[in-house]
């Protein structure tokens, strides 16, 4: 019986010599197995296509081009000046004492007055350096004293025509006295004026 049981541990130890390996071995095995395999090719990226070329700018002829062209907002001309009359050129004070005038308004304005001349007639620098103009003291031939404003004139004689046609009267008609030619007149409502020609 020894002997039998002795044979039967040893066919044991043999079947179990032949079984199979551990399943932890077969699991190492396979593992191999799987990283020996190719990996899965990448497909290759897509090809991009070449951007489109701009279209060269169509050229228009130089008349088609200008009406195209937006229109460029119109410079407002300046506006034109208003048309001015004829300008105030010389005052004129007709004193019956014009050497007393002289000392009286070259001392109260400083004004410069020159009357070396024969008719001692006062020319008087007013006109300064802000603007103005010159004016004159001279005697007089009428017994009272006036003032009297000049306008400068292209031509006298159809100036004086208009003044009486509205009512204005002509007290010395166009005279060249020699430094200038003039005229004096009234308004309608008595003022005495003069007019200066242009030379």
């Amino acid at each position: 019986m020894a002997s039998k049981k002795t044979t039967r541990t040893n066919d044991s130890k043999k079947k179990a010599a032949s079984a199979k390996p551990a399943p932890k071995a077969a699991t190492t095995a396979a593992k191999a197995k799987a990283a020996a395999k190719p990996a899965a090719k990448l497909k290759p990226a897509a090809k991009l296509k070449p951007a489109a070329k701009a279209k060269p700018a169509v050229k228009l002829p130089s008349k088609l081009a200008a009406k195209a062209a937006p229109a460029k907002a119109a410079r407002k001309a300046p506006a034109p000046a208003a048309k001015r009359g004829n300008p105030v050129l010389h005052w004129e004070i007709q004193s019956t004492q014009p050497e007393a005038l002289h000392d009286f308004y070259s001392q109260v304005f400083g004004w410069t007055i020159d009357a070396d001349n024969p008719m001692k007639y006062g020319m008087v620098s007013s006109k300064g350096s802000a603007g103005g103009i010159d004016g004159g003291i001279g005697g007089t031939m009428h017994g009272a004293s006036r003032v009297l404003v000049y306008a400068s004139v292209q031509n006298i004689v159809p100036v004086l025509a208009r003044i009486e046609e509205r009512g204005g009267k002509t007290l010395m008609p166009r005279t060249d006295i020699g430094p200038v030619v003039m005229a004096i007149y009234t308004d309608p409502e008595g003022n005495t004026m003069g007019l200066i020609e242009d030379r």
